[in-house]
């Protein structure tokens, strides 16, 4: 009787066979064994023994798309087996998230020594974003400033004072200069850290 983990389980033999046991539970959600697949996809690359729990491969180092990789003493025979979860239909719908599970299975030889090597391939992780997200405020305030001296012009004090919320509604003469100041605040962290904030004046003349 053989006992397998709770786990994907490689072995491989001096005989150059590549044997893999894959238990449903090495992964959360539980892996679906049928959708199970190697490099390739020959005919030969079919379990050759399942359970509810468990399936079995064995192929020879040529087969089911195996690579040889050589360096100085070693012969590396590398694949890859790919997955999908078993994600079963609940009340409130499916999870559908990490749906693919991917194992880098490698047979070293070394001399007369054989190695087994697992490698799980875990996804690549999101860039790190340039700006986080957080409030905006825009501000528009209208611009009041008086000339209260000789030779002064109105467009250099416009902005020295503003209108309040008692003055509202406020009336112009048609062709009266309106002095607006538009302030946008974004609160969010910026790549250099710390908020920014921008400041437009705009004078809008001879409106029709």
């Amino acid at each position: 009787m053989c006992y397998y983990s709770k786990a994907v389980t490689l072995q491989c033999t001096k005989d150059a066979q590549i044997i893999i046991v894959v238990s449903k539970v090495a992964t959360i959600p539980f892996m679906d064994l049928d959708s199970i697949h190697f490099n390739g996809d020959e005919p030969n690359c079919s379990a050759v023994d399942t359970t509810s729990h468990f399936a079995v491969y064995q192929f020879p180092p040529t087969g089911c798309g195996t690579v040889l990789k050589a360096e100085p003493g070693v012969l590396i025979y590398e694949n890859r087996m790919f997955s999908l979860y078993d994600v079963s239909a609940g009340p409130y719908g499916m999870i559908t998230r990490d749906s693919r599970y991917e194992l880098i299975v490698q047979c070293k030889y070394i001399g007369s020594t054989v190695f087994a090597v697992t490698i799980e391939v875990g996804p690549l992780p999101a860039p790190s974003s340039v700006a986080a997200p957080g409030p905006l405020r825009v501000e528009l305030r209208l611009g009041n400033g008086q000339c209260v001296t000789k030779g002064c012009r109105e467009e250099d004090v416009a902005f020295n004072s503003f209108y309040a919320d008692a003055d509202y509604p406020i009336t112009k003469v048609l062709r009266d200069p309106v002095y607006e100041r538009v302030s946008k605040r974004d609160i969010a962290a910026s790549s250099k850290g710390g908020p920014r904030a921008h400041t437009v004046e705009l004078v809008i003349t001879n409106q029709e």
